[in-house]
């Protein structure tokens, strides 16, 4: 069907645009949005419509829907004042209010190809990092598989979706080249994405392997590489075992790879996205000190001068704010304290219904001691998504803090396994052994603070909290030697710093060590 206004024809089968003759360029996701509002051109359709039809219902944030609106907007020249093709109905959505012809293509439409336009795309490295995942090739004879293969590239895509920053290309798109054998490189062109997830399956006596790929749309390189066995049994369980085991290695993979790209970048062409990766990245490579810190919060503030309705960026910026402030790697204690309490106010007004957003907020709450809006928080972004990792430990650590020591330990336990491979893991480690300290349980806890330790070397908090274990368990002699190596790891350490994150309790414990 093609759909023609002003002087633009939308052409459904061929997935075009074209402006007098000549194709303009425009994304996939940006390309259905057209579709379904002038579909919908009767009425005012809401973000809630949008939503459903064209992110297949998944939970997505305002600023994404906006920013695909906008884009829809440039497609069809529609600056907002002489030519508005889009109109915004206050609080109640968007509609299409052009004047719409609909023909049926003829057969000149569908073999001729249309000139390209002028002015190319931006590079996609201007834009948020995109992935396509490919459906899973079944290398066996066995029928049976082509269920396991679908639904395993369906739950993968849903995944990646989930992953903050990522723009996910809808399975309608991907499974396109499902019928032919294609280069990467073409998949990446054709659908303007930066990276490509491929796989396959094949099946021997009762087990099933399982291979997957990152690539490198542009140039083809492989990036990462996953290869997985596991025994034959539930169709539906062992498609999300499969699933899980491939997320938890793939997305630190994919999150590298993106940084490499945002570093290799002029910093004029870094875009807000790329300022946050920048700041998570500052934090994952050189641990938590004032330098680290210090950069990350600046990326930050930069992402949201680019973008002032970056939620998460304000989340991630009032979680550091909060963190910094009690680990004393901040120069003003007080301010940052504010800064974080004003931060997570703002993010959760402007996406109130992002797991992401609502886990970074809440836990900055709590940190600065508003432990029952941290919590309330918190069990929200666990209702929205149930595998947020972040929230759930940030969770376990406020319940540890308001006595829940029993609940607190299993959800923080249940979020570090949930992402075994997170860059915030030794983090969390430590978090645990203090929770575990508390709860009475030292022997775990000194084993969990000395695995933090080993893990990181530059993270003195695991010492610290090794060192009060070791006094409750009278072994003042070793306790001595933990101590002593936190304050080598950070030679301004002091009796206040440590209560200011631990208590006073863990702070009474080791003042007879302090000379």
């Amino acid at each position: 069907m093609l759909f023609l206004f002003d002087n633009y024809i939308l052409d459904c089968e061929r997935r075009e645009l074209r402006a007098d003759g000549a194709t303009v360029p425009v994304e996939p996701q940006v390309f259905d949005l057209l579709v379904y509002l002038i579909e919908n051109r009767d009425r005012v359709v809401s973000k809630d419509d949008l939503i459903s039809s064209v992110w297949g219902g998944r939970i997505v944030s305002d600023s994404t829907v906006d920013s695909r609106i906008n884009a829809a907007r440039k497609a069809v020249g529609d600056s907002g004042k002489e030519q508005n093709l889009i109109k915004t109905s206050a609080r109640k959505g968007i509609r299409f209010v052009g004047k719409v012809r609909q023909e049926a293509p003829t057969a000149a439409d569908r073999q001729a190809p249309a000139t390209q336009v002028a002015t190319p795309l931006p590079p996609l490295i201007s834009d948020r990092p995109s992935i396509a995942m490919l459906r899973f090739e079944n290398l066996s004879e066995d029928r049976a598989l082509e269920l396991i293969a679908n639904g395993l590239t369906e739950d993968i895509i849903a995944l990646l979706a989930r992953v903050p920053g990522f723009f996910v290309i809808a399975r309608a798109s991907s499974f396109v080249y499902a019928q032919r054998p294609t280069d990467t490189r073409q998949v990446g062109a054709e659908l303007g994405v930066r990276y490509v997830v491929t796989g396959s399956v094949r099946s021997s006596a009762d087990r099933v392997r399982v291979a997957v790929q990152l690539i490198e749309a542009e140039s083809g390189n492989q990036l990462w590489a996953g290869r997985y066995d596991v025994e034959r049994g539930d169709t539906l369980d062992l498609q999300d075992e499969i699933a899980r085991r491939i997320m938890v290695e793939l997305e630190p993979a994919l999150t590298k790879a993106d940084l490499s790209v945002i570093q290799r970048r002029r910093i004029e062409s870094v875009d807000a996205w790329s300022h946050f990766r920048r700041a998570a990245g500052a934090i994952a490579t050189q641990g938590w000190n004032e330098e680290s810190v210090a950069q990350a919060l600046n990326g930050l503030r930069q992402a949201i001068a680019v973008d002032p309705n970056f939620a998460l960026a304000r989340a991630f910026l009032a979680l550091l704010n909060a963190f910094g402030a009690n680990l004393s790697l901040v120069p003003d204690f007080a301010a940052a304290k504010k800064d974080a309490r004003d931060e997570a106010e703002r993010a959760v007004t402007i996406d109130p219904n992002a797991s992401d957003v609502l886990g970074f907020a809440g836990c900055a709450f709590a940190d600065i001691g508003e432990h029952e809006r941290g919590v309330e928080l918190l069990r929200r972004a666990l209702e929205l998504d149930p595998s947020n990792a972040q929230a759930h430990v940030a969770l376990g650590a406020s319940l540890v803090l308001s006595g829940r020591y029993d609940e607190g330990i299993q959800s923080l336990q249940f979020g570090m396994r949930s992402s075994p491979k997170d860059f915030r893991l030794t983090f969390w480690s430590m978090i645990l052994a203090n929770a575990l300290g508390r709860a009475g349980r030292y022997e775990e806890a000194l084993a969990e603070a000395s695995s933090a330790a080993r893990r990181d070397g530059r993270l003195y908090m695991a010492h610290v909290v090794a060192a009060w274990v070791l006094t409750k368990l009278d072994r003042q002699g070793e306790a001595l030697v933990a101590l002593a190596e936190a304050r080598r790891i950070r030679p301004n350490l002091n009796l206040d710093e440590i209560q200011r994150y631990f208590g006073k309790r863990t702070t009474a414990d080791l003042k007879p060590l302090w000379t």
